[in-house]
């Protein structure tokens, strides 16, 4: 067997005339085959975009060479530089990269069989790195997803705000690329897929990882909790174990997650699904602020529109009027950073946390508290968001005497590591306002 150079990393650019990301994949089989690519991300390209179709990227990992630098590079590239009908004079190579000499390739653009070549590039592995994304902190550590839970390359998708775009991962075992392509066809015949990664397992033999990113219209789904039955319907769909989501409030948005660890086979095994609104669930990027309010900016700007005094007392009266959060913690001494301690326990962002108080109670213990803001779910769907948020268990749940009631839950135990005794997250419409 052919040693590998896990150092570098090839990749080749190609946009493909098909508009279905399965018969796209399909065009690409032979291409994949040929050149062993160990890798595949296909996604739609956007309406207003330069290019129509699907744009594929293939990865390739090299096989160790006996030439170094910059001699490596154009060695690597001129098979490629060959097959399409490139000159040497159309690959670039800098040789003043850090850690390794790169290679861009880009010359006539010629379409054979519905694929067009855009680009070659060659360079180290390392400098991928900012292609990749870590689990997100707001996954609570759960020993027994630890297989399923992964990095994950960046896939585009063009989601408006109201969209819910939900990340699928599914894993399943074959002997090359081809085959899994083959064997994930299916899958990516559904309409709503926009984008898909499908490569190589880094640590399993014979196994490959795949990513689909899915944009769905929000239909009979509350902006503020996509979590509902867009995440019942779509786990049900991909056959994903009946569970309670895992929730995570970012700001007024919620974001949810079901995973399972699932035997293998030839076909695509999903084992974990996560859906936000607007954005792809891994992406760290701000969430955009509710719809409403930014529509209303907007209008603020036409000529008809309120003025900006009458735009800023909308909003504040809707900030007001809607449902706030507070958590008071209860520890069993002094504390150095109570926003610490907050942050610790719920997963917070310190922007999430509005302000916060202490007060020293009988026996020397603190209590904390502190006010999350408003949010634009109701007070017993961010209890339970927040409570979702922590690894503290059993809680001990109010029920609201109305729908806009007062929610709360709360937690009582020994000291755990971070001091706490008590935990109480409470929810109600102007909450903590005078």
């Amino acid at each position: 067997m052919t040693a590998i150079d896990p150092s570098l990393v090839v990749s080749v650019s190609l946009n493909v005339v098909d508009a279905r990301l399965d018969a796209a994949a399909r065009r690409c089989r032979s291409l994949v085959a040929s050149l062993g690519a160990v890798g595949l991300v296909a996604s739609r390209t956007e309406a207003d975009g330069p290019r129509d179709g699907v744009n594929v990227d293939l990865t390739l990992m090299p096989s160790v060479l006996s030439v170094p630098g910059a001699e490596a590079v154009r060695h690597l590239a001129a098979p490629l530089l060959t097959r399409f009908r490139w000159s040497r004079g159309d690959l670039e190579v800098d040789e003043s990269a850090a850690g390794h000499p790169t290679g861009f390739a880009a010359g006539p653009e010629r379409t054979t069989d519905g694929v067009t070549p855009i680009c070659v590039s060659i360079c180290a592995a390392a400098d991928t790195e900012g292609e990749w994304w870590d689990p997100p902190e707001w996954l609570p550590a759960d020993e027994s997803v630890v297989a399923v839970r992964r990095r994950v390359r960046r896939l585009p998708a063009a989601a408006s705000d109201d969209d819910v775009v939900a990340r699928v991962h599914a894993r399943l075992t074959a002997p090359d690329l081809d085959t899994a392509l083959v064997r994930c066809l299916p899958l990516l015949r559904r309409p709503d897929v926009w984008s898909v990664d499908l490569r190589r397992s880094a640590t399993d033999d014979g196994v490959w990882g795949l990513a689909l990113l899915l944009v769905l219209p929000l239909v009979d789904v509350s902006p503020r909790a996509p979590s509902g039955t867009a995440v019942d319907a779509l786990a049900a769909e991909f056959g994903l174990p009946a569970g309670h989501p895992r929730r995570s409030p970012l700001g007024p948005w919620v974001v949810a997650a079901m995973e399972a660890t699932r035997s293998l086979g030839n076909a695509p095994t999903v084992e974990a699904l996560y859906v936000r609104t607007g954005i792809d669930p891994f992406d760290r990027g701000p969430v955009d602020r509710p719809v409403e309010t930014r529509e209303m900016v907007l209008r603020g700007r036409d000529e008809n529109g309120p003025d900006e005094a009458e735009l800023i007392r909308t909003i504040e009266e809707a900030l007001r009027d809607a449902v706030r959060v507070v958590l008071v913690v209860d520890v069993t001494g002094p504390v150095a950073d109570a926003r610490a301690v907050v942050r610790g326990l719920f997963r917070l962002e310190d922007d999430d946390i509005d302000s916060t108080s202490t007060e020293i109670l009988d026996g020397g213990r603190l209590r904390i508290v502190a006010h999350l803001g408003a949010t634009l779910m109701t007070a017993e769907e961010i209890v339970e968001v927040v409570v979702a948020s922590t690894d503290l268990h059993p809680w001990v749940r109010s029920v609201p005497e109305a729908a806009d009631g007062l929610a709360t839950a709360e937690w009582r135990a020994p000291a755990d590591a971070r001091g706490a005794v008590r935990v109480e997250v409470a929810a109600g419409y102007r909450l903590g306002l005078g």
